[in-house]
Formats: structure tokens, C-alpha cells, sequence
């Protein structure tokens, strides 16, 4: 599956000896959760894993060791995962969890493996671990990051992992109120539970990198957010072009991206209004700057801030400077007047990618074509190339605009 990919992965790998562990926060953290690997991978990974394993057995029984050696493998596989995208693994070391923790019930995590393995990854030096502190209410997981070494080691079989493709397909994030109840009760038959099943169950005999369940993730309540996400879209994509050098069905894909779509719905949908096919570059002029990301970066965050200051602390999260931050926002109104940022726009522009590409996926379905959402845009084999960027148009044309006379999407399309 991932024979394109030996350069990029080496490249990785160069990488993590010079790398700082990530920064310690919401953003770079998640949850471990239970993997295997596709068969062809799993001699190899058994034979690392094996060392490891009687180190630790000890003189645990067969039903205890069979345990640690399932927990072992969830963990290894997790650092190699916070290893590719740079994040670091969450588990938890509160036994009281372990009995009250619905998602932990759920997988089968137990405490005591769990704790033997990061005490012996601690104790030897093989990552670095930040360990949790009991908050009311909130208690703080314990955070995990492979050293160098053992990055280098796992990075490469993070690709073959499988996550099994189960329900739940439409989930919520810090709901509000009764939304958590409201979603967990969805009936079989309202349109997002049958959208995603159909979704699902079309996926299951398709192959593709860090292959698992496409869910539809809301935040907070039914309208915020609403994006479509699966373990692919986060295969890193700029240090190391690793994502887009990866297979569907054994098949080289290429990904159709909606071109400065959140700037474009806002104005589309709002205004009425077309921006062009440049619209960053309009910015990058009038800011005199060079950097498109650094353009992107601040329009993102002004139109998902809810007030100024918001955008401004995640901005110098990044260390990118106060005065960088006045001289883009100057430039972004005086190219785009109408625009109202820090009104939290992009959380519903969230929902309106989420609808979009749901929709281009159950076409897709329909030619018997496989799709995978990444935030904005779908991948796909490259035979279908042409059809996506049809698709995609047709999509945003449903979704994004009022009078489709005035403003159309862009799309651009990018190949290993």
C-alpha cells in the first residue's frame, strides 16, 4: 500500500532526531484508542513487539499477559501515530476511570496494563511522559511521545493500522445542554445516522492508509461545526508530503480542495458576493507579505473567533507577532469591507464543508467511487479526477450560494 512512500518516510524520520516534543495543549493531544494492523504488517510489527513484551511479562499468567500484550500493541501504535502527526497520545492512569469512563469501557482499556507499560517506557527512556493531575470534574490525562528511536521505529506502521468500522458515525464534542443525550438517541432512521451508516458500510471493503470509520462530528450543539472526519485526513501533508502519496485501493489518489473556502462561503453566503479566483494573494499584495499560509492562518482564525481577542491568543499561540496580526486584519478590510470577522462565521461554514462533502461521498457511492473527507477537500484514485472536481462544484452550488450568478466556488487539485 505504501511502497511510494520510502523517501517521505525517511525523510520523517531525519526529522524527529532535530524535533522538540509537541506543545502541550488541546490541539495537540488525542485519545488512544484500539488498532490493529492490516495482515501483511503484523509479522513484522509482532517481532518488535515481542522484545518489549517479555520485558515486561514478569510473572503475570497467561489471561494477565494476554492483556498486556493487547495494550502494548493499542499503545505502540498510538506513539506511532503521535510520532507521524506530531500529537501527543492521551491515557489515562486514574483506576476510578476505568470503571466510570464510557469510551474507556467501550474499547476494553484496563488500568493496571496500561500503568505497567508507561512506567516502563518512562523508566527506560523510550518517551517522554507528562503525567496527569486529578482536577474536580476535569481530570488531566497523562500525555505520551515517543523519543527519537522508538519514533523512528513505529513511524512506518502507523500507515497499515485499521481502526474497525463501527458505530458511533455521528458524534458531538463538549456538547452543550442535552445535545450529548440527543445525538446518543438518534433514531436508526433520521438522515445523519442513515447518511453515515450508508457511508460506512460502503467503505468497509475499500483499502486506503490509517483505514477507519468516517464520522460526522458536531461541536457543542447540532449547528456548530458538523465536519466530516476519519483517521486519514491526519497524515501529515506539509513537512512531509506523506498523505498525498498514499493509495485507495491500491491506486494512486489525488485530493480536490476548495480553494480560501471559509472566506469564500462567508462573503457567498452573506454578501452575495464573488472573490475572485485569488483572493489571499489580493491580501498578500495590499499586506506586502510573501506568505500565503500566514494569510490563510489569520482568515481562518478571524472568521472562528467569536471576538477579537480570541483570534489574537491563538495567534500568539504560534508566536507569530502582534504587529504581523493588525498588519493582515488592515489588509483583509480593505480588500473585503463587507467582511464581519470574529462573529464565529467559521463554525458555520464548518457545517456547510460537512454537508458538501457528505454529499459528494453518497455520489460517489452511487459510481461506485471512493471518497475521503480532508476538511475541506475529498481524496480520491486519480482515474476519477475529473468527476470530483464536478462534483465538488456541484456541491458547493447546492450549498454555498444564494444566487449562483454572482458567486461560484474554486477548487484546485493536487497529486503526489
Amino acid at each position: 500500500m505504501t511502497t511510494s512512500l520510502v523517501a517521505e518516510l525517511e525523510e520523517l524520520q531525519r526529522l524527529f532526531s532535530g524535533t522538540p516534543v509537541p506543545r502541550d495543549d488541546y490541539n495537540h493531544h488525542f485519545f488512544m484508542k484500539p488498532r490493529k494492523l492490516l495482515e501483511e504488517a503484523q509479522e513484522e510489527f509482532s517481532a518488535f513487539l515481542d522484545g518489549h513484551f517479555e520485558n515486561l511479562r514478569g510473572g503475570r499468567n497467561n489471561k494477565a499477559a494476554e492483556a498486556l500484550r493487547s495494550h502494548l500493541q493499542w499503545v505502540f501504535l498510538g506513539l506511532a501515530d503521535a510520532a507521524m502527526r506530531g500529537n501527543w497520545l492521551l491515557v489515562s492512569l486514574d483506576d476510578r476511570a476505568y470503571t466510570s469512563d464510557l469510551l474507556l469501557k467501550r474499547y476494553g482499556f484496563k488500568y493496571a496494563p496500561t500503568k505497567a507499560i508507561v512506567d516502563y517506557l518512562e523508566r527506560n527512556g523510550f518517551a517522554t511522559v507528562k503525567r496527569g493531575r486529578q482536577y474536580k470534574n476535569n481530570p488531566a490525562r497523562t500525555r505520551l511521545y515517543p523519543n527519537p528511536e522508538l519514533a523512528s521505529a513505529l513511524v512506518g506502521f502507523h500507515l497499515q493500522t485499521v481502526t474497525d468500522i463501527e458505530p458511533p458515525f455521528v458524534v458531538i464534542n463538549e456538547p452543550e445542554g442535552k445535545w450529548k443525550e440527543v445525538i446518543a438517541e438518534l433514531p436508526v432512521d433520521h438522515p445523519d445516522r442513515l447518511e453515515m451508516t450508508q457511508i460506512n458500510d460502503f467503505l468497509k471493503c475499500h483499502t486506503w492508509a490509517c483505514k477507519g470509520p468516517v464520522q460526522l462530528k458536531y461541536k457543542h450543539d447540532v449547528f456548530s461545526s458538523g465536519r466530516l472526519y476519519t483517521d486519514y485526513q491526519d497524515l501529515p501533508d506539509r513537512r512531509v508530503r506523506i498523505r498525498i502519496n498514499t493509495l485507495i485501493d491500491g491506486e494512486p489518489l489525488c485530493e480536490v480542495d476548495f480553494s480560501a473556502n471559509h472566506l469564500r462561503l462567508a462573503m457567498s453566503v452573506l454578501h452575495d458576493e464573488d472573490i475572485g479566483d485569488a483572493p489571499y494573494e489580493d491580501i498578500m499584495e495590499i499586506a506586502q507579505l510573501r506568505d500565503r499560509s500566514l494569510i490563510k492562518t489569520f482568515v481562518t482564525r478571524a472568521l472562528g473567533a467569536d471576538n477579537r481577542t480570541a483570534a489574537n491568543s491563538g495567534w500568539n499561540k504560534e508566536k507569530l507577532g502582534a504587529s504581523l496580526f493588525e498588519q493582515i486584519e488592515l489588509a483583509v478590510m480593505r480588500r473585503f469591507p463587507k467582511l464581519k470577522l470574529y462573529d464565529a462565521w467559521g463554525i458555520q461554514a464548518q457545517n456547510l464543508e460537512g454537508a458538501m462533502l457528505r454529499h459528494v461521498m453518497l455520489q460517489g457511492i452511487e459510481k461506485d467511487i471512493v471518497c475521503l473527507p480532508v476538511h475541506d477537500a475529498i481524496a480520491v484514485p486519480q482515474q476519477h479526477e475529473k468527476w470530483a472536481v464536478d462534483a465538488m462544484l456541484e456541491a458547493w452550488e447546492r450549498f454555498g450560494v444564494r444566487n449562483a450568478s454572482l458567486a461560484r466556488a474554486r477548487v484546485k487539485v493536487d497529486k503526489p
